[in-house]
Parts: structure tokens; sequence; C-alpha cells
């Protein structure tokens, strides 16, 4: 069984003696309840060094706004494998990006893909065609972009390497190792954009929605029950309707086709955490603020109508790079990936499955009750000087 089998059983819970799905245990003191009888990693073994190194998933918004977007996705699914790193959109120039990489412990070098959502310059900086092609980083777009990617000068370079990689609606690809997205055309000017939900071989999953003119059911159901929700949250009606840029300008960001309100972000999230089981989303991100017709205090006002949600919000700046989300996967998976590696360890040694044993205390996989990655407070990165929250998933 591959990760991401291995993740969708999880997904789908434990199955009883007739092979049906049964319902996860509930949780009990802010951590999954354990399943008693169940075999338990113990430290030192190959099984604890799993749980212990559990898989991670990290999102970084490099920048945001109508000056250039970049965001880096991260899959990590163990110590001893070189993570993912998916960088949705170039509309930074490489060298901004490159120092904003640095700032988050990141180099160019450790690019996997790049996703691109539409082929706007604050989206893709024709700059980029270069350094892809000298990094061979490949660039995934839908086939109904190819024709905005074959206006960006120098184009054929990227042609020409086998670098551009398209895919088609709703079916789902491979970016990089450990990590799959599927995507959906939203609507925004003349060829639209691709609303991205990226699958990790971990478990969790991702959303990412910027540049539409109004969140479709389609779009709601699409990205039901992501970990990390990234959706724009584009202007200020009263402030747009006052503002002194040219009439079309504000026509065109207040219709169907242009794009995300305050108000119309938080009916979105609202209405994808109402189709989300389990608390999902956990974190939810907001891109592409104008500063001209939006305002931090503007964002946080309006998001404060719902407690819940506010709670979870994330502001994302143009000009400095956000810190860190990370997330570490729910025990579960962390018990099964235990199980696997114990299997393997028996199997190594000759013991066979009797070298299992059942499960003792409280704290899942063995890890000590002591462990930050365990109890979800802010920490200040190693690498950064960042505080990060480590959720699970």
């Amino acid at each position: 069984m591959d990760l991401f089998a291995a993740a969708d059983a999880t997904a789908a819970g434990p199955a009883n003696a007739a092979g049906a799905p049964v319902d996860r245990p509930a949780a009990i003191g802010g951590h999954a309840a354990v399943t008693p009888g169940e075999p338990v990693a113990k430290p030192g073994t190959a099984a604890g060094r799993a749980a212990a190194n559990a898989p991670t998933v990290g999102l970084c918004v490099l920048g945001s706004g109508s000056g250039g977007n970049v965001s880096v996705l991260t899959a990590t699914p163990g110590p001893a494998a070189r993570p993912s790193t998916v960088m949705i959109d170039a509309g930074l120039g490489p060298r901004t990006t490159a120092q904003r990489l640095h700032q988050a412990g990141l180099t160019l070098g450790d690019l996997s893909a790049l996703c691109v959502t539409h082929f706007d310059t604050d989206h893709f900086r024709r700059s980029w065609v270069r350094t892809l092609t000298e990094l061979e980083i490949p660039l995934y777009c839908h086939t109904w972009h190819l024709d905005d990617l074959r206006r960006v000068r120098n184009n054929q370079q990227l042609f020409a390497a086998g670098l551009v990689r398209t895919f088609d609606e709703l079916k789902e690809f491979e970016v990089a190792p450990f990590v799959r997205a599927s995507a959906i055309r939203l609507q925004h000017d003349r060829q639209g954009t691709s609303g991205f939900r990226f699958r990790l071989a971990c478990g969790a999953a991702v959303g990412y929605a910027t540049d539409l003119g109004h969140a479709p059911e389609r779009l709601c159901r699409h990205l039901a029950g992501v970990d990390i929700l990234c959706i724009e949250s584009n202007y200020d009606e009263r402030m747009t309707k006052n503002s002194s840029r040219p009439s079309f300008v504000n026509r065109r960001n207040l219709s169907d086709s242009g794009h995300l309100s305050n108000d119309q972000a938080l009916a979105a999230v609202r209405r994808i955490a109402e189709l989300s089981p389990g608390g999902a989303p956990r974190k939810v991100v907001l891109l592409h603020r104008s500063n001209d017709c939006n305002h931090p205090t503007k964002v946080r006002r309006t998001f404060a109508r719902d407690r819940a949600i506010a709670r979870r919000v994330v502001l994302t700046e143009q000009r400095r790079r956000s810190a860190w989300v990370r997330l570490r996967p729910w025990p579960a998976v962390r018990r099964a990936q235990g199980t696997l590696a114990m299997a393997r360890d028996a199997e190594s040694r000759g013991t066979g499955p009797g070298g299992l044993e059942p499960r003792g205390g409280g704290v899942a996989n063995g890890a000590s009750s002591a462990d930050p990655a365990m109890d979800g407070r802010p920490r200040p990165s190693s690498e950064t000087g960042d505080t990060e929250e480590m959720m699970e998933f």
C-alpha cells in the first residue's frame, strides 16, 4: 500500500470485522482518543522513530497582493526523505522570491514544481522563464491557459525543455512526490483562474483559490474538508465604491468576474466550513488584499462576525512573508505508520508480529507528553525565528 492509499484508508476510518468503516474514537483532552489494545511504538525502535518524526505539511505565503503573489507548500514525509516544495504562482521576481525563501529556510533549488493559477503579471512574471529552465522546475497550468503562457516572452524555452505540464479540470495529477492536486475553473476576466485542492500523502489537504469574482457552490464543495484554506479577501465594498480609481476598474472588481470582497470571502469560508467534517478548515489564510480598497482592520471586523472562524484567520502581506503554518497528521495516521514500521522492524529481527506490544498509557505512539509537537502551542522556529503554529489534522 502506498502513502496515498494508506491516507485514504485512514480517512475512511478503521474497518470492523465485516469490512465496514467505523467511526474514529472521540477526541479526549485535545488529542485523538486511543483505542485500547492497539500496538504502541516503543521509543528507540523503528516504530518509535517513525512516530517521533511524523510527516508534516507547511504553508508560507511569501507575498500576496496586486504587486505579486507567491506561496510555497511543503510536504515532508519523514526525516530520511527530501521534502517536496511546491510553489503556487510566481508573481514576484526570482530575486525577491529567493530572498523571502531564504528567510523561510528554503532556496530556489528546493522547489519541486510551480503551479500557476493564471498568467496575469501579478501571478507570473516573465523573468521566471529563465530561472525555471535553468533549475529544471516543471510548470503546471490548465490547458485553457496555454495560449496565455505562449504570450509570455521566451516561453519557448520552457516548452523546449519539456517543463510545461498541463492538467484537466477536476482530474487529479501528481505535482511532486507526496503531493497531488486537482483544479476547478473559476470565473475571472477572460480566461478564468484555477482553484487548487492539494492532497498530501500524509492525509492533509490544502485549498487555494484567488482572483475569483464569486465563490460558486462547486468550488465550496471542491474545497470542503481541507485543513488549510487559502482564499482571497480582496476589497471592502464601500471603499471600492468610493475609490478614486477609474470606474471601469471598480466595475470589473465588483463584478462576478473580478475579485472577492471581504463579505464574499467570509460567506465562502462559512459555506466550506459547513460542508466540512471535524472542524475543518483548521486555518484560513486570506490572500490578495487590496492596498487601495481594503485594510487589515476592515478584514478583521468582517471576520469577527463569526468568532469560530475569526480565531483561525491568518492575514497575509504584500511586502513581507507570512509565518509558516504547519500541520502534523492525525494520530491515527501516525499509529498506522508506526505499525508498519514495527512490522518491518520485527521482520528484520526475525521476531514476527508477536513482537508487537499492546498500547500502554494515554500518550499516542510513545511520545512524551512534553513533546512540543504534540501540544499544539506556538513556538519559535529554530530556522527563522518565526512564531509557528503546529496543528494536528
